[in-house]
């Protein structure tokens, strides 16, 4: 059966596949067909990405490229243009080109990332629906039964909590989150997982409460996705609220946001040489 990955397009009689690159704020990931690839900004960070797409693709891809790291923006789109075969198109310009794939006229601005999460999410379940998108920041989106994004709430993610507090507290050593030991903790580090984790997991779960209430979305899918999705999933499913788990929507709406896309608005998304 036919799905989104295997879509080609043929722009100037040429045919292209699609791919789509997240530049996030600790990673870059990569995804086309049956292939996701994600990788930190270490130093082979961008001899990776280049070698991928230079020696282990078999055809051209029109790659769709979405930011909120506009530090290595630059970088990243440097090593995709020395590979000539390829097209690197600006996923928010598309974006804006398409108000029938997700309708932003009720917010006044939103991150890139919670759109084309919105979007993925499109692709698994029928609006209205709550995304979940659990990362650096934890971000829970509204979008309606007619396709319109409401907007949402933004918050720190585990990690992203536990850094700040050793920034900020003398006697907290800096550390990674684990998964709970303890519901209620003994010595320090369980009490700063078990407070991380009730932070996020009941912020998350308000948050639901209120969109419910609020947009009166009585019956709504929830999708959740995220480098951190998939302990907290397993936490918010414990208070008994379903959800399911993606873990790659925002490729996932990239990749929908270029299929859909007509070929003027593609070839008008590309993105320039950069010297």
């Amino acid at each position: 059966m036919a799905t989104l990955y295997d879509t080609s397009i043929d722009i100037n009689g040429v045919t292209y596949g699609i791919a789509a690159i997240d530049v996030g704020n600790s990673r870059v990931k990569i995804h086309h067909d049956d292939v996701f690839l994600s990788f930190p900004y270490d130093k082979e960070w961008k001899k990776n990405v280049q070698h991928h797409f230079r020696d282990h693709v078999q055809k051209r891809y029109i790659i769709g490229l979405s930011s909120v790291n506009h530090k290595q923006t630059t970088a990243i789109v440097k090593v995709l243009q020395r590979i000539t075969s390829h097209l690197v198109v600006n996923a928010h310009t598309l974006l804006m080109r398409n108000n029938e794939l997700l309708s932003l006229s009720h917010i006044e601005n939103a991150g890139i990332d919670r759109m084309l999460g919105a979007i993925g999410a499109m692709t698994k379940a029928s609006p209205p629906i709550i995304t979940i998108d659990c990362g650096t920041a934890v971000t829970v989106n509204a979008v309606s039964a007619d396709q319109q994004f409401m907007g949402g709430v933004i918050f720190a993610g585990l990690n992203t909590q536990l850094y700040g507090l050793s920034k900020q507290t003398a006697a907290i050593q800096e550390m990674k989150y684990t998964p709970l030991a303890e519901s209620v903790g003994v010595n320090t580090t369980q009490c700063l997982m078990a407070g991380v984790t009730y932070s996020v997991v009941g912020g998350i779960q308000r948050s639901v409460e209120v969109f419910k209430d609020k947009l009166q979305f009585n019956k709504c899918g929830i999708l959740i996705t995220g480098g951190e999705s998939d302990v907290i999933a397993s936490y918010l499913s414990e208070l008994g609220l379903k959800v399911e788990r993606y873990p790659h929507l925002v490729t996932d709406g990239i990749l929908s946001l270029v299929a859909h896309a007509k070929a003027i608005d593609i070839q008008d998304s590309v993105i320039k040489k950069i010297q």
